[in-house]
This record gives structure tokens, sequence and C-alpha cells, in this order.
């Protein structure tokens, strides 16, 4: 059996670029907004009321709808990864991001 599908794929293009593409895509980072809201140290609940989620247009080819976690309290890095004063202060990262992208790959 031939088959005669061009490349790139108009159909698959239209898809990925669709507006319930990018609707699926917002869900997606809501969710992870909702787990990451979940495990993070919540001493104030500055980490967890600044994650906020945006969708753009992105992938290698720049041809699909993606979402974005973003964290934005001042101390949002060293929350995540960690510090080192350069002497013995080194205060390790909670990671809290990663966890999230692999509770999202059990999903």
């Amino acid at each position: 059996m031939q088959n005669n599908i061009p490349a790139p794929n108009p159909a698959v293009g239209g898809i990925l670029k669709s507006g319930e593409m990018r609707s699926l895509m917002f869900e997606r980072g809501e969710v992870a907004q909702a787990l990451y809201r979940e495990i993070v140290a919540k001493r104030t609940g500055r980490l967890a009321r600044s994650a906020r989620v945006e969708t753009f247009i992105g992938g290698s080819r720049g041809d699909r709808w993606c979402s974005r976690l973003i964290v934005e309290a001042p101390y949002a890095a060293s929350h995540e990864y960690g510090t080192d004063d350069g002497n013995t202060g080194i205060q390790v990262g909670a990671h809290d991001l990663n966890i999230v992208l692999n509770q999202l790959g059990q999903l």
C-alpha cells in the first residue's frame, strides 16, 4: 500500500495550531499549576500564589501551541535550584518543578 502524505502535513499543522489545541495546552498547564501549588513549601504561600500559566507558539519548528508554568516570586530560583555562598552555606534545591513534570507524565 502506498500513500502520498505531504511533508509538512497541512492537516496536522492545522490541528497543532488550532484553538482547541491551545485550550488543551492551557488546561494541561493548569493541571501543572495545581500540582505545583499542592507540593511547594507554603511557609508564606508566596511561591504557590506566584505560579501562573501561559500558552505560546513553540516547539522545535515553531509549529504548535505549548504551555509554560511560570513561578515569579523573587526567591523562586534559589528555592528550586538551591544556593551556594562559596564557603559552607550550601542549600539544596527543592526541584518542585521536576516533580510536577514527573507527575504529569504519570497522568
